[in-house]
């Protein structure tokens, strides 16, 4: 018998993985897009056969939308003993789980997009998908350098999110020699952010850098039609995302940016076009940046634990020597920090179509 296939026959039946995301309250837009990638490719994995032979079983909690719903659901998900633990995005979710994932000795993996997630200093913890440190270089790079604005206001939402984009975006401006014109927040369930966007017209900005989630980022979008601002926008991927674009007419949408993770939609290989389609048509919501990347996760761990089987440490180990993994748009390789994505897409809106502009990467990738 092949090694390969001696470790991964030595696994549990069925072998356990665990999710925590948000699936109900105001974050439950963004949340449900992590569901759908891992159980869609559970689900595939699992009718072909599992991994050597066992099936996957997968157990999901309900993070809501606070910090200490997120840390109960994930006391609930370790006490079950699973192989490996799937994270979302929300950033303070995880922020507030990390400590007690590190503690189980668990392999964590993460789409949260705070800069600041990977160094906590927790070896156990890995992030498959792009992260604002390197939305907060570009987004300014690209604005200033190819876009020609030099008087941007910047608005983001007031959480540990989108905070720490701001501030990144405040310094990468500075590098450019460039000041904000405006610097304003909302809170996330926030309803009316027109307050910030009348300032942000009113002290003369040439172009916004917007970064939320895509219900409020929506609700920007379409309140500066609302008011008649008319401003370059740039943003995170929320701008771009089909799930923003089904809440926004074509107007409101037009001529939006955004760099951030990679969207399915906007690909040319009909084999993608095909997985979004089925993707849509099992969970009648778009797949986005997110569903892609915890989809290549479940299949960066299948691909490990058919290697070095259901040892956890092995499993973590295996995880940080990760180079060129090829998953559905982009490849992956770890990085010393435990950050596997590196490769970006720029985006632009046309009417409610965002199109690729074309892939960026990371300086060194």
């Amino acid at each position: 018998m092949p090694q390969a296939s001696a470790d991964a026959a030595s696994c549990p039946s069925p072998i356990a993985f665990g999710l925590t995301t948000a699936l109900t309250g105001n974050l439950a837009l963004l949340g449900t897009q992590a569901r759908n990638g891992a159980e869609f490719a559970v689900d595939e994995i699992n009718a072909g056969g599992g991994i050597a032979g066992k099936k996957i079983a997968l157990t999901t909690e309900d993070t809501g939308a606070s910090s200490t719903d997120a840390l109960n659901a994930m006391d609930r998900i370790i006490d079950g003993k699973p192989l490996v633990i799937f994270g979302s995005m929300i950033s303070p979710h995880v922020f507030a789980q990390t400590d007690a994932v590190t503690k189980s000795g668990t392999p964590f993996l993460v789409g949260a997009t705070n800069a600041k997630i990977t160094a906590q200093g927790s070896k156990w913890l890995f992030r498959t998908h792009v992260h604002d440190g390197q939305l907060a270089d570009l987004i300014p790079q690209y604005l200033v350098k190819t876009l020609g604005k030099t008087k941007p206001g910047i608005m983001a939402v007031a959480d540990d999110y989108g905070l720490g984009a701001s501030k990144g975006i405040q310094a990468a401006l500075a590098k450019l020699n460039v000041a904000p014109a405006a610097v304003t927040s909302y809170a996330p369930s926030d309803k009316d952010m027109s307050a910030q966007l009348l300032e942000i017209k009113d002290k003369g900005a040439d172009s916004l850098i917007l970064f939320g989630r895509p219900a409020d980022v929506a609700l920007v979008m379409k309140q500066m039609g609302d008011l008649g601002i008319k401003l370059t926008l740039i943003g995170n991927s929320s701008v771009v995302a089909q799930t923003t674009l089904n809440n926004l007419s074509s107007d409101e949408a037009d001529g939006g940016y955004a760099i951030g993770g990679m969207i399915p939609q906007t690909s040319t290989d009909p084999k993608i076009l095909d997985w979004a389609r089925r993707v849509q048509d099992k969970y009648k919501v778009p797949a986005d940046n997110f569903t892609v990347a915890y989809y290549d996760t479940v299949y960066i761990v299948k691909s490990i634990i058919e290697k070095v089987g259901c040892d956890k440490a092995a499993i973590r180990d295996a995880l940080a020597a990760t180079k060129d993994w090829k998953g559905l748009l982009i490849s992956y390789q770890a990085d010393a920090s435990g950050d596997l994505a590196h490769t970006l897409g720029i985006y632009r809106n046309n009417g409610r179509t965002p199109a690729l502009i074309g892939p960026i990467k990371e300086a060194g990738y």
